[in-house]
């Protein structure tokens, strides 16, 4: 464009009636649900199919550590993983500190009365790693008593022996500033 072009505009309309402002509006909401629902489309398209699995996996380690099971959190994770929790020093590496971890987690809260509430999970994965993360909510009994209280856990996973598990995981809840437990769950 020269120096010498002028633009001009339109000037704008003085008066837009109730139906036009309306029809208006619609029309983009309409607009913004169809490209959002192409937008998620796509985006599903372009997720791994194989990071179902992974969400299996925590899944399966949920349920274990839910029912005290082990053996079963244990099957879940590579021969060399590590566990880090919210606190300064709170680090397991290896099966042994990380069998010990679990063994004092388990005295949290009653066996089989933890449920897992995920609002939010997100993950991307390569041909032998990957990661996922999680944020959302835990409903737990101890002593028969309800509690909930907000987490978040990001996995590092890797093939072994075909089979996607966890190399590594962190997990956090939000606590208080006076270190107060837990909220009561509503019953």
């Amino acid at each position: 464009m020269s120096s010498n072009t002028t633009l001009t505009l339109d000037p704008p309309a003085t008066h837009v009636d109730r139906r036009t402002a309306i029809l208006g509006g619609l029309v983009a909401a309409s607009t913004a649900v169809a490209l959002g629902s192409t937008a998620s489309a796509a985006d599903a398209k372009a997720e791994s199919p194989e990071l179902d699995a992974v969400r299996a996996l925590l899944k399966a380690h949920d349920e274990a550590m839910t029912n005290h099971d082990l053996k079963g959190v244990m099957a879940t994770m590579t021969e060399k993983a590590s566990i880090m929790g919210t606190g300064p020093g709170e680090m397991w590496v290896g099966p042994a500190e990380i069998k010990d971890a679990y063994e004092h987690f388990f005295q949290g809260y009653d066996k089989g009365q933890q449920d897992f509430d995920y609002k939010f999970k997100v993950g991307d994965l390569g041909s032998d790693m990957g990661w996922l993360m999680a944020s959302g909510n835990i409903k737990a009994k101890k002593v028969g008593k309800a509690v909930e209280f907000p987490i978040n856990v990001s996995l590092t996973v890797a093939k072994a022996g075909g089979e996607w598990k966890i190399a590594s995981m962190h997990f956090s809840t939000l606590t208080s500033a006076d270190g107060s437990k837990p909220k009561k769950a509503k019953s």
